[in-house]
């Protein structure tokens, strides 16, 4: 049976609540700490002014899950599903689960704000969003200690633990995944470790307690983030097959129903996650792999941050070897044996991800931070543990103390400047993109000056990958208008194939294209407008006739604005667009052509309805765009159609 560390190494957690205030200043002191980080997050000044307005966080691709948030929430509220047909990107494509997992977190906290843009003058409401990003990031440390209360550990190791873990949250590993807007990923690597610490609770304290933190970690995990909650199933029966034979049937089945309630409460929206997997496509643009994977490249990979942040990893997994022997010893076998297998597991994948290119493409490399956390917990017993001998050799805790000072700074005379810089970062965090530029403002007022929603705005996505450069996933909410490009240079959905990007026009060369082939693409696409800045997309509009320059912004982005001959939504027969929303298609005045056929510049997608009984849809098949488009056949004019999308249908 397992039992909790001796009383000379750590109390027992059941002693936490009887602990005076004086120990419990150190744990107080870590939350302390870690709310104050948080906050630096928005800003060197005025933090709470930028917390709370509604200017976006434009980092990474947190502007892509505040557009996606949108669209969301406001589905969630008028159909019950997260899912909806979004017009304005791409000539239509479904807004799933599949694609953008980092905007799931953010569409919880519009609806339980009840706050979401409805109409198009209500323009952007990034507060929620930020909210929500200070939450997720303040629920680090308690998921934490969730984790180090159902491991057992004590007030000492517990703190010493959860000290570590928040060091990691903000290291390079963790603060990547921040600054990327993958708070998804963060969440759900503080599920799983969570998850792992509840199910050591519920082995040694069966009860309503441990089960809720089972089920509650579950459905955290399952929500933000179900591919990474998946790896901790084998974890999980590891430690099952440990520790099961140890309980009645009553036991066995209380845990059944907390994993599978977990995962029926998310069924809502993993049934949309399974049924739209077949959009997704390998992962766009360059990803860095290792040339060589030895011992040395590996260890002084880009994964692990600075070189003090990579010794850091490198005592951390140490302790965590000492704190393993230490629960090893101690009749803790099975508990051992599920941190030391995560700790293992993810640093593998994490490793294996920086030197292996199917798994850097699916971004293995960032779960680094999770092993990080995993090897948390047994160095915090391994500290613990090797403060209490350090005591028992001297035969004082002063002399301990003492010894430890003297480490400490002869480490600050070894390595004074190195170890300053990786102690500033935790004195506050670097602040994140807050809010749009002069310059892109500037192109918002340009773009609904000089356009209409007529036609499509062909929008060439950067070669590089600039801090805030993917603000243009909010261009739909600011200027009412509908693009090719502009969402997400690394979109990894098959929708995304009409694009303007590194030289190229739809996955060819620019130079390869032929005014012929040009006017099929921009009269299949309706584009009435081109942004660009790149020579080769500007020499190329300049030879193609039909292309006249409006507009040209020389600044920090130079780019240009040219205007196409004017086109239509329509390819075959005749209609007017009215409106295209998440909601529906509508048009009017339809009239088919000699086959009976209307044709549209839109996406067709599984599910799509028309509420006219004349009128049936069908799919057009495309020769290059690996989307079909929509067909509509009717036997003679109608006044007025509506098209609705209904996912999983």
């Amino acid at each position: 049976m397992e039992r909790t560390l001796p009383l000379r190494t750590e109390r027992t957690a059941a002693a936490w609540l009887g602990t005076g205030l004086v120990c419990w200043l150190p744990l107080l002191g870590l939350l302390t700490w870690h709310g104050w980080l948080t906050l630096t997050l928005f800003g060197a000044e005025n933090r709470w002014q930028q917390l709370l307005d509604n200017r976006p966080v434009v980092s990474g691709r947190h502007a892509l899950h505040l557009y996606h948030a949108t669209l969301g929430a406001q589905a969630r509220r008028e159909r019950g599903s997260f899912s909806c047909f979004d017009p304005a990107f791409q000539a239509g494509y479904p807004k799933t689960p599949v694609f953008d997992a980092g905007a799931r977190p953010a569409e919880l906290f519009f609806l339980l704000t009840g706050k979401a843009p409805r109409s198009q003058a209500e323009s952007l409401l990034a507060a929620p969003y930020k909210i929500g990003l200070a939450i997720g990031c303040l629920a680090a440390p308690l998921l934490l200690l969730a984790a180090v209360r159902g491991a057992g550990l004590g007030l000492g190791a517990g703190t010493l633990a959860l000290a570590a873990g928040i060091l990691v949250c903000w290291g390079t590993p963790g603060r990547q995944l921040l600054e990327a807007g993958d708070l998804d990923l963060f969440l759900a690597g503080l599920a799983v470790v969570s998850g792992a610490g509840m199910l050591i609770f519920f082995h040694r304290a069966p009860g309503f307690r441990s089960w809720l933190g089972i089920f509650a970690a579950g459905c955290l995990g399952w929500f933000v983030q179900p591919l990474l909650f998946v790896l901790l199933l084998p974890l999980a029966l590891v430690y099952y097959s440990s520790v099961g034979c140890k309980h009645r049937l009553a036991w066995h089945v209380a845990l059944l129903f907390a994993v599978g309630g977990a995962f029926a409460v998310n069924c809502f929206w993993l049934l949309d996650w399974l049924a739209y997997w077949w959009i997704r496509s390998p992962l766009q643009g360059d990803v860095f792999v290792l040339a060589h994977r030895t011992f040395h490249t590996l260890w002084e990979a880009p994964v692990w941050g600075e070189p003090c942040e990579r010794f850091f990893a490198g005592v951390l997994l140490l302790l965590a070897v000492v704190g393993l022997y230490v629960l090893n010893e101690n009749q803790q076998r099975a508990t051992a044996r599920l941190f030391g297998l995560g700790a293992v597991g993810f640093s593998v994948l994490a490793l294996a991800g920086a030197g292996w290119e199917p798994l850097a493409r699916l971004g293995a490399s960032r779960l680094l931070v999770v092993a990080l956390w995993f090897a948390a917990l047994p160095a915090g017993v391994g500290l613990a543990q090797l403060a209490c001998l350090s005591v028992r050799l001297l035969r004082s805790p002063l002399r301990a103390a003492a010894l430890a000072s003297c480490l400490a700074c002869a480490l600050c005379l070894v390595a004074g400047k190195s170890l300053g810089g990786f102690m500033s970062r935790y004195l506050a965090s670097t602040p994140l993109l807050i809010g749009l530029t002069a310059e892109q403002l500037g192109w918002v007022k340009a773009l609904q000056e000089n356009t209409t929603t007529e036609a499509r705005i062909l929008w060439e996505e950067d070669a590089d990958d600039q801090p805030g450069s993917r603000w243009t996933a909010l261009l739909p909410l600011l200027t009412d208008r509908y693009y090719l490009g502009g969402l997400d240079p690394q979109a990894s959905i098959e929708h995304g194939y009409a694009c303007l990007g590194r030289h190229c026009l739809a996955d060819r060369p620019l130079e390869s294209w032929s005014e012929a082939e040009l006017n099929d693409f921009y009269r299949r696409y309706n584009v009435g407008w081109i942004v660009c800045r790149s020579p080769a997309a500007l020499a190329c509009l300049k030879s193609y006739p039909e292309a006249q320059p409006i507009l040209f912004v020389h600044a920090g982005e130079p780019r240009y604005l040219f205007e196409l001959k004017s086109r239509s939504f329509v390819l075959r027969g005749q209609a007017r667009l009215l409106e295209a929303t998440t909601s529906h298609i509508a048009l009017a005045d339809l009239v088919p052509d000699k086959n009976g056929n209307i044709v549209l510049s839109m996406h067709y997608q599984p599910g799509m309805r028309v509420s006219c009984a004349r009128v049936q849809i069908e799919r057009e098949s495309d020769p290059h765009d690996p989307v079909d488009f929509i067909r509509l056949r009717l036997q003679g004019p109608v006044a007025r159609a509506t098209i609705t999308w209904q996912p999983g249908r």
